[in-house]
């Protein structure tokens, strides 16, 4: 949750206007398998689920797959903003291999009475993704909790540049069967996206402002430890090892000793 814990922190850096915050427009899931695709677009769920049978080499299902849609008409994005999509699970299914979401842009030209061929022609781009299994093009999470978190900056600067919305799949990876059932725009907490500036940040100052009068301090302490030592030695005929240290004004600094030495 990375990227969540990240947007948390960045929220209470800015002030909450600068936090631009786009909920869902459009949300379906489909389930793509045995050359066919079926929408479900009357489901109090988004179903992002893979079904494997036996091992992967064999048959491999997608039956949810969430498609979500964004306005962003009226955004005004900069290369120095940061985008995320957040989502929230409301169970999650596994069995002993981990799984992963995967998140892909498609285009925009559906909603959600939109019909299976209309679906295919969107998601085209996606799909040509997958049979590449192109990783640079995905944005995916893979902690495991309720909330999954996308980084979509680029994505969403490359869409606002082309026309009013964005769009993406998504896709759940495992080596097993693994169901997530996210929750959609109709329960008020759907996909979300969080827009905001990246926090500007001031470095701390390299020196203090009394580090010379401090050094002068520890100076002044260290030359009177000879004197003092010397007083004490006075008090027995027998040179003590400190005294013939001192005698070769070899005064080692408190704790620099132990620093360069291994202590056995």
């Amino acid at each position: 949750m990375l990227l969540a814990t990240l947007l948390a922190g960045n929220a209470l850096c800015n002030a909450e206007e600068n936090v631009t915050t786009i909920t869902a427009s459009e949300d379906v899931y489909i389930s793509m398998g045995e050359n066919k695709v079926t929408v479900y677009n009357q489901s109090e769920m988004l179903l992002c689920a893979v079904d494997v049978t036996g091992n992967q080499a064999e048959m491999v299902r997608y039956p949810g797959a969430p498609v979500i849609q964004f306005d962003i008409s009226g955004l005004n994005i900069t290369d120095n903003d940061v985008a995320i999509l957040v989502l929230k699970a409301a169970s999650m299914q596994k069995q002993k291999d981990p799984v992963m979401v995967a998140l892909m842009s498609i285009d925009s030209d559906w909603d959600e009475s939109s019909d299976y061929t209309t679906f295919l022609v969107n998601i085209l781009p996606a799909w040509n993704i997958i049979k590449k299994n192109d990783a640079t093009a995905m944005s995916s999470n893979t902690d495991g909790d309720s909330v999954f978190a996308f980084d979509v900056s680029q994505k969403l600067r490359d869409a606002r540049a082309k026309g009013d919305k964005i769009s993406f799949l998504l896709e759940a990876i495992s080596n097993s069967s693994a169901e997530i059932s996210f929750l959609p725009r109709e329960s008020g907490q759907g996909p979300c996206l969080m827009i905001m500036p990246y926090p500007a940040s001031t470095p701390e100052v390299a020196v203090q402002p009394d580090l010379a009068l401090n050094s002068s301090l520890q100076t002044d302490q260290t030359s009177v430890l000879p004197e003092n030592i010397n007083q004490t030695a006075q008090q027995t005929d027998t040179p003590t090892d400190l005294q013939i240290i001192l005698a070769g004004k070899k005064v080692p600094v408190a704790g620099r000793l132990l620093s360069n030495q291994s202590i056995e």
